[in-house]
């Protein structure tokens, strides 16, 4: 029997097969064919033609007139995804064109266009009368979606995939707010089209009341841009974005021009770009400009305090890494820009390392070769210091296991180093510098895991280090910002750069535990602290500013429990159980909630920069109210100034296809270039039209 009616159909549709050579499929329940020629299939009809497919209750073919009869539902889904149901329809024979009645057309599963009638032409055009369009889902308890466009007629174009409207009228729960004559909108599918994007309402105590309007342009392929004019009362700027994609690279650019009533003529633009290039290298390059400190401030556009324009070379293959970069700095900071002739302003930097494995003698062993030179604007002595340096080092380490599990790792390095020191007689003019060094760790790991399926690792740690630093005293000039913490315990200097290294023989002594409980929660603690065998630590200093023998005890640790709760802390300190240091992170996620809050509590440390006090606390968290609304708010206080730094308040209302975004931000940073703002922002976003956003999971009003 099946052989058979693959035959009827055969004979019934080759003229049409011929011509479009493409084969048609039909799977039906009954399938009967007059002698005229007419086919009729009914029941779980189901054409596959060219990437089409038809399915619906009842089809007549007519092959005299190569037309499609179709009653009862109708689902037509092409090529593309687009479906298209409508309760009776007729179609040609390669389904390409025709006419539905009463029918609904879904783009990519997301907008949906229900119309009177609609009509297919060249499988390319898809003309819609009278037309109700929407992303919303609309059933027998939600007549009436959230949002919707009416139009007198939709054309939609499948090749450029667009929609265009005529007497467009813009409705919100049924309300209409807005009439447009013409209106063109892209389709879900299409992931760049040039045209506006929603506009964005912002409330500014600087600025006023005004309004962003993106325009979006697509130029190619591989580039875009987004201009944007914002209006209020006290400004006119025009925001703009640029980015594009070359061959072996990518580039971007953000900025602005301003007028306003503030200053006048304003600005700023950022950019940033990459490229390959032969031989895996990788060039890159950053340009921050800005035409007074208090602008990206004001107009909210960074939090950057200092600008950098660098250009960089970089290659990082198996066994060696290569870098070279000239960099330029530039203060925003109030109680820096008078003195700001004093401060570095190029940096200029090559480095090279190469593992040598033809010489590892059972470990590893690295060369270092770099260059650096820093300069300031000023020529006075000892503020306008300038600093160059050529340096060559090599390092070995290697670990081996013996005993009741002891693990000792050996090192050694020598460290070179000459620099050419100008403008600051309190140093040589020119230093020849050496730095050998030797260390051994030891650490023995106890492990064991109980009954109950808890493993426990606990590894008690011993390092001693010895170096010989002959030569002059330099300038640290690349470490000046010294943090002790888990990671360096045990590293071979506490000094984040090249200038800074510790001399003579020190130790480490600490212990690291690990913890995993088969209930989800587990521990990681570090604590120890580094002594001077001769007197004298360098990274650490006293309250009085002179050199510790010892540093303070550091105490260091997480928990998580589950995919709950994550709690990390780290604290500094002394004998006396006087802390100078800590800092602590809570982070809380439940079905609805999402909370997280940290205080950092730090006495003056000349070594890592701090001259004064710090005790700050934030928090920042999240409630899902309901299913559609969620509450957010962020607040950071400054204990010592009495004052909140920052606040905000946030609410987002999402449904299966809008988004609506209102939030309060309140910034208290004074200066003379700078202001406490208040700002308020409203934007609403239309989810599933063409604005790169899919539609929201919650589809509450059509549930049962």
């Amino acid at each position: 029997m099946r052989a058979l009616i693959w035959t009827l159909i055969w004979l019934i549709f080759a003229p049409t097969i011929l011509m479009a050579q493409a084969l048609a499929t039909l799977i039906a329940d009954r399938v009967v064919v007059d002698p005229a020629g007419r086919l009729e299939a009914a029941g779980n009809v189901v054409v596959f033609y060219d990437g089409n497919r038809l399915a619906a209750d009842r089809v007549t073919y007519d092959r005299t007139t190569d037309t499609l009869t179709i009653d009862g539902t109708v689902s037509l889904t092409d090529a593309t995804g687009n479906v298209v149901t409508a309760d009776g329809a007729t179609l040609d024979g390669d389904l390409r064109n025709g006419v539905l009645a009463s029918a609904r057309l879904v783009l990519d599963q997301q907008l949906q266009l229900a119309a009177a009638e609609i009509a297919r032409v060249d499988d390319r055009y898809t003309t819609l009368r009278r037309v109700v369009s929407s992303s919303c889902e609309v059933c027998a308890a939600n007549p009436t979606p959230l949002w919707e466009i009416r139009a007198s007629r939709v054309v939609h174009d499948t090749q450029e995939r667009q929609l265009y409207f005529d007497n467009a009228q813009f409705r919100l729960a049924g309300v209409p707010l807005l009439y447009l004559p013409r209106l063109r909108l892209p389709d879900p599918s299409l992931d760049r089209a040039s045209g506006f994007l929603i506009p964005e309402l912002r409330t500014s105590s600087a600025l006023g009341t005004g309004i962003r309007l993106p325009y979006f342009v697509a130029i190619g392929a591989h580039a875009d841009a987004t201009l944007t004019p914002y209006v209020s009362a006290s400004t006119t700027t025009l925001e703009f974005d640029y980015r594009q994609e070359i061959r072996n690279g990518k580039l971007t650019f953000e900025g602005a021009l301003t007028n306003d009533d503030t200053i006048g003529e304003r600005g700023y633009l950022f950019a940033n770009g990459t490229y390959l290039l032969p031989r895996g290298f990788i060039a890159s390059g950053q340009l921050e400009f800005v035409s007074d400190p208090g602008y990206l401030f004001q107009y909210d556009y960074s939090s950057k305090d200092r600008l950098t324009n660098e250009f960089a070379l970089d290659r990082v293959r198996d066994k060696d890494l290569f870098r070279a970069s000239i960099t330029e700095f530039r203060t925003l900071r109030e109680t820096e820009i008078p003195i700001r002739d004093t401060l570095p302003d190029r940096f200029i930097e090559t480095s090279y390392q190469r593992d040598i494995r033809s010489r590892s003698f059972g470990g590893r062993t690295t060369l270092r070769f770099d260059t650096a030179a820093l300069n300031r604007p000023s020529s006075d002595d000892i503020v306008g210091r300038d600093t160059s340096r050529i340096g060559f080092g090599f390092d070995w380490n290697r670990r081996s296991v013996f005993g009741p599990g002891l693990v000792l790792e050996t090192e050694a390095g020598l460290r070179i180093d000459a620099y050419n020191i100008g403008q600051d007689s309190t140093f040589e003019a020119n230093t020849l510098r050496a730095a050998p060094r030797v260390a051994t760790e030891i650490r023995w790991p106890h492990a064991r895991t109980k009954a109950n399926g808890t493993r426990e690792v606990l590894e008690p740690i011993l390092r001693l280090d010895l170096a010989n630093i002959t030569g002059n005293e330099v300038p640290l000039e690349d470490s000046r910002i010294i943090e002790f913490d888990e990671a360096n315990l045990f590293a071979p200097s506490r000094f984040p750069g090249i200038d800074g290294i510790e001399d003579g023989p020190r130790a480490a002594v600490g212990v690291n535990y690990y913890r995993a409980a088969p209930g989800g929660w587990t521990a990681n603690l570090a604590f120890g602290r580094v002594a001077s065998l001769d007197g004298r630590l360098e990274f650490s200093e006293t309250a009085s500013g002179a050199d510790a023998d010892q540093s303070e005890w550091l105490l260091a640790g997480r928990l998580s429990f589950g995919e709950r709760l994550w709690l990390s802390s780290r604290s500094l300190f002394d004998d006396n159980v006087a802390f100078t240091l800590s800092e602590t992170r809570i982070d809380w996620q439940a079905n609805r909630t999402r909370l997280s809050s940290s205080y950092l509590f730090a006495q003056p440390e000349p070594s890592e920069g701090r001259d004064d006090k710090l005790s700050e606390w934030s928090f920042g968290g999240a409630v899902d109210l309901t299913e559609n609304w969620t509450a957010s708010a962020d607040w950071r206080y400054d204990f010592n100034e009495g004052r909140a730094a920052r606040a905000g308040l946030g609410l987002d209302f999402s449904t299966d296809c809008i988004r609506i975004d209102l939030s309060v931000t309140r910034r208290y940073a004074t200066s003379t270039s700078v202001t406490p703002t208040t700002d308020l922002g409203f934007r609403v976003s239309l989810l599933g039209v063409g604005n790169g956003q899919k539609q929201g999971a919650s589809r509450p009003a059509c549930r049962g």
